[in-house]
């Protein structure tokens, strides 16, 4: 078993970033993890597959979003943060059992 982690540090621009995780072979996404540079930013983020369908969506969060609900991983995936207020730095993580 290895454990594979994505980072990525994006700033958003008019409410709007997005990271795209290096390609994963076949794996179970085990954490995501988005933390706003400043607690009190607030966000709406989902996740998207290679072929642009969603597989996660997470409403409003404030500061930071923790989930560790596991779903399989294979290919590339992307973060979306969308109504970023204000605009902020965002660090995100992934963490792939591979």
């Amino acid at each position: 078993m290895r454990i594979y982690q994505h980072r990525a540090t994006v700033t958003a621009v008019s409410g709007t970033t997005s990271s795209a995780s290096l390609r994963v072979a076949g794996g179970i996404c085990r954490q995501v993890l988005i933390v706003a540079n400043t607690s009190t930013t607030e966000f709406i983020s989902y996740i998207t597959d290679d072929d642009g369908m969603e597989v996660a969506r997470y409403p409003l969060q404030t500061g930071e979003l923790n989930d560790i609900t596991a779903f399989p991983m294979s290919g590339q995936y992307t973060v979306n943060i969308t109504n970023a207020s204000p605009d902020d730095t965002f660090k995100i993580y992934f963490g792939v059992e591979e």
